[in-house]
């Protein structure tokens, strides 16, 4: 089944979700080109500019592969901050920035995102327009909360969230099970998830808008 998984991707890839050359470009190494899925990419810039957002938020830098496609949905005004722990992960990533002309857009911060994410206001960014979180998956419920009270009414929050393969309703994971409750709880939060398949298999990811 991943045979036929992956031939569709490749298909809709090379049909409608090329890459930028410089996103091409920037994939060194053999993680990056593992983790990169154009399509999955191309998908969240097009969110962020139905959303016409002028101001994005990423939790999770990695090598900057999901912070240039959400750089380049940004207006010629817009403003992008992007929070990553590691001190060698945010350099690589801030490399492919400059490479990419967003260095006078996307901002890097260098620490890790518990201590950042209450801090931005203060640095002076707005309530963000939306956010997209992708980062120590034991941690989501946390980041999850933080990216609920940076946003506004109408922000959306897009999370990469690992689908359980063996699912059993009787033993979910508790960080699944406390993002559950957040979102099911907050009079804010209007939220769906969705499965996928695909190259990375047996994926999927949620999605909400605040009221």
């Amino acid at each position: 089944m991943s045979k036929l998984w992956n031939a569709v991707d490749d298909y809709f890839n090379s049909e409608l979700n090329a890459d930028d050359e410089v996103i091409t470009g920037i994939l060194e190494t053999k993680e990056d080109r593992e983790a990169a899925v154009a399509g999955q990419g191309k998908f969240m810039q097009l969110l962020a500019k139905i959303k016409d957002a002028k101001s994005i938020l990423e939790i999770g830098t990695l090598g900057g592969y999901s912070t240039l496609w959400l750089g380049k949905a940004l207006p010629e005004d817009g403003r992008m901050a992007t929070l990553e722990s590691n001190s060698e992960h945010a350099e690589i990533a801030e490399d492919h920035i400059a490479a990419a002309g967003l260095e006078d857009k996307v901002e890097i911060i260098t620490e890790p995102a518990e201590e950042s994410l209450p801090k931005l206001l203060e640095r002076g960014y707005p309530r963000f327009d939306f956010i997209y979180i992708d980062a120590n998956q034991k941690l989501f419920p946390d980041y999850l909360e933080e990216a609920i009270d940076m946003a506004k009414c109408g922000s959306v929050i897009i999370t990469e969230r690992k689908i359980v393969e063996k699912f059993d309703e009787n033993s979910v994971d508790p960080e699944m099970q406390r993002c559950m409750e957040i979102l099911k709880n907050s009079e804010r939060v209007d939220a769906t998830a969705v499965q996928t398949v695909g190259s990375k298999g047996h994926d999927g990811f949620i999605l909400a808008v605040l009221d």
